[in-house]
């Protein structure tokens, strides 16, 4: 599918944002009803370690790539009973990887099983990514230029890319925004929350706004239509749903008619 096709169903509509520990398969499938697109994940990929679960999967291409088949079709089949064919979301994995090579084998990967648009994590974190300059790290000034080179290889292996970012790690995205846009990504993805107030940062989301055209995704505190509201007149495109979504499976439908 093209970036322009997905951006088309993305705009003015609503998505569940990835949950590590939640979305898989089925939960996002329970979800499906009235949202646009579903994010797997966090997948974290990392060699070192040694017990791998759904979400630290083995990041061994043929392997990943299989996995990464056995989420998607499994949705695809279990969303199309409950909403039809022809209204399952578009399908997104949260990945969260540790090498370049990881980084082009997942997102060759991700293409492979099915996958819609692949989501850079640069807005989490595991132990070590000072040291690493992986997830919310990658937007520090000494990590910066690797951020860069990642975002690079997505492009060039071919498929749509959202890289993914959260407040409260540098105080202004507008430069890192710019960079990602002149390199070829076409969507990004912020989170809002602001952890000492636990309000949505709108006037972050309005400065990132104004320093791109990408296609702008949102999410952070979306709890009700007011607060998805907020977002969109903010400048966001498409508004991202996360923690209101876990108890809730009916949260997208309700959202929507509000």
């Amino acid at each position: 599918m093209t970036f322009e096709a997905i951006a088309a169903r993305l705009k003015e509509k609503l998505f569940l944002s990835s949950m590590m520990g939640k979305c898989d398969a089925e939960f996002c499938a329970l979800r499906a009803q009235g949202a646009a697109m579903v994010q797997f994940g966090a997948f974290v990929l990392r060699k070192e370690r040694e017990e791998r679960t759904t979400y630290w999967p083995d990041p061994e291409k043929s392997r990943f790539a299989a996995f990464m088949k056995d989420q998607f079709d499994r949705f695809r089949a279990l969303a199309g009973d409950a909403v039809g064919a022809d209204n399952v979301p578009l399908v997104c994995a949260n990945i969260f990887p540790c090498t370049d090579e990881d980084v082009v084998n997942s997102a060759e990967a991700f293409i492979g099983a099915g996958g819609d648009i692949y989501e850079l994590n640069a807005h989490g974190g595991i132990g070590g990514d000072r040291e690493r300059g992986t997830g919310r790290m990658l937007f520090m000034p000494e990590h910066t230029e690797k951020l860069m080179r990642w975002a690079r290889l997505l492009v060039e292996a071919g498929g749509p890319v959202i890289v993914k970012a959260r407040g409260g790690v540098i105080p202004d995205y507008t430069d890192h925004v710019r960079q990602l846009e002149q390199i070829g990504v076409r969507a990004f993805h912020i989170n809002v929350r602001d952890d000492d107030t636990k309000r949505q940062d709108v006037k972050l989301l309005e400065s990132v706004r104004g320093a791109t055209g990408m296609l702008l995704l949102a999410s952070g505190y979306v709890t009700d239509p007011p607060s998805a509201k907020a977002l969109f007149d903010a400048g966001a495109d498409c508004v991202g749903i996360a923690s209101a979504a876990s108890g809730d499976p009916n949260v997208f439908e309700r959202m929507a008619s509000g």
